[in-house]
């Protein structure tokens, strides 16, 4: 479940509309798959755990990344 805003625009994932979700998810996927190219420019928490994102291992962060992608498909977003 997702427990945090939107880790890239901290709006709430709910208030996204379809094409800002398509571009948030593109985008935290990216920084999230890598974080270490991205950590120093802008540190992402994670929305599944809460950790940072740089501190998560390669099977974590595709854990959370794959099941952050899941809970925002569950939101039935318009």
């Amino acid at each position: 479940m997702i427990k945090t805003p939107c880790p890239l625009c901290n709006k709430q994932m709910a208030e996204h509309n379809k094409s800002q979700i398509e571009k948030c998810l593109w985008r935290f996927v990216r920084e999230a798959k890598n974080p270490v190219a991205y950590a120093s420019i802008n540190p992402i928490k994670c929305p599944e755990c809460e950790k940072q994102m740089l501190d998560h291992t390669v099977p974590e962060a595709n854990e959370c990344v794959n099941q952050f992608i899941a809970d925002v498909e569950d939101l039935e977003i318009t």
